[in-house]
């Protein structure tokens, strides 16, 4: 089975019937549907609600598809957002900082709320394609480093922070090293493969991030990018053709130092992770 955790929806995705069957020839069996994204005070856009009902609807009688609202942590209502996503039965949070650096005095109430209700919490991070906005530097991955205040948040750092990636790999390990700390309440990252980084930069990030020693398997979550509108299977097939080629190459020559994956990597990558993310048992 394989899980995309990175797919983007609009309010009229709603109505669409051939989503299960566009998943399936691109290689996945089902994955995490954002919300139409909040829009700023734009006349006539969508309430909350109005973006919550949407995506409960996609994901309704689905049972690998998992709804998650694209929530603004600044705004001034963002927690009553979380706590009336979570009473309609959303599964998880999906933030992008295009406007404010991610630990922002106005969003950290927001990230408590949510790890109090022991959901997921998704970031961007990295260089952010938003036309003229200079959104870059909220997007490095040190300055998530903030979240290590916020006890037991699951949170999820997007596209490998490209071009950040050996930045990104470093605040991992800094994550790594203090949830292991005995007696620790500190949050997991998690880091969300999906692209990101450009194809002849795509393979260099993995060895690093495969086999730099930190502990990495049960942390990294796989996704493509897509949008339901339609949902793309030949560019979700090119893009998991390509990795499944460099991992099989990992499994049967090594990555940097000869190092090999475990005979169960994929299994953690294309879902055992997920599920474990969202809140899921394993046999889920």
């Amino acid at each position: 089975m394989r899980l995309d955790c990175h797919i983007h929806s609009k309010i009229s995705d709603c109505d669409r019937t051939d989503i299960i069957s566009n998943m399936k020839a691109g290689g996945f069996d089902g994955g995490i549907i954002f919300s139409h994204s909040p829009s700023r005070g734009l006349h006539d856009a969508p309430s909350p609600e109005e973006r919550i009902d949407a995506v409960l609807k996609i994901c309704e009688n689905q049972k690998y598809l998992f709804p998650f609202l694209f929530i603004d942590p600044t705004e001034p209502d963002a927690v009553a957002q979380v706590e009336l996503a979570d009473k309609k039965g959303i599964m998880g949070f999906k933030v992008i900082c295009s406007q404010h650096f991610p630990c922002d005095e106005r969003a950290l109430p927001v990230y408590r709320k949510i790890a109090e209700l022991n959901k997921p919490l998704m970031f961007h991070s990295g260089i952010l394609y938003d036309g003229r906005n200079a959104s870059g530097n909220y997007n490095r991955p040190c300055n998530f480093e903030g979240l290590l205040s916020i006890d037991n948040l699951r949170f999820s750092l997007a596209h490998v922070s490209w071009p950040w990636t050996d930045e990104c790999i470093a605040v991992y390990g800094k994550f790594n090293s203090s949830r292991s700390r005995e007696n620790s309440g500190s949050g997991e990252m998690f880091i969300d493969l999906t692209p990101g980084t450009p194809r002849p930069y795509r393979k260099p990030m993995y060895d690093m991030l495969l086999f730099a020693g930190y502990n990495i398997k049960s942390n990294l979550l796989y996704g493509i990018d897509n949008s339901l509108s339609p949902y793309s299977s030949g560019y979700a097939k090119d893009i998991l053709d390509y990795d499944e080629s460099v991992f099989d190459n990992y499994y049967k020559n090594g990555g940097i130092f000869g190092r090999k994956l475990d005979d169960d990597f994929k299994e953690h990558l294309y879902y055992l992770n997920m599920l474990r993310f969202i809140g899921f048992p394993q046999n889920y």
